[in-house]
């Protein structure tokens, strides 16, 4: 199953299971997320979670757009 990375916003993240790692497959981006203590296929749940965090770290990393005067 593919889901939507959090830094291109495409549908590209997938489960790599050699890796253990989610990883973006585009090869502009290559996004990975880490699951700690992850050793099997995780749940769709758990992927979700996994997504949602990193979206949020990646927001918080990016700095804001406007030049102060």
């Amino acid at each position: 199953m593919t889901y939507e990375c959090p830094k291109c916003n495409r549908y590209g993240m997938e489960w790599d299971g050699r890796a253990k790692v989610l990883i973006c497959c585009y090869n502009t981006c290559n996004h990975v997320i880490r699951i700690q203590n992850q050793r099997d296929i995780p749940s769709d749940v758990t992927i979700s979670e996994a997504i949602e965090k990193d979206s949020g770290e990646i927001q918080n990393k990016t700095p804001d757009k406007f030049i102060p005067a």
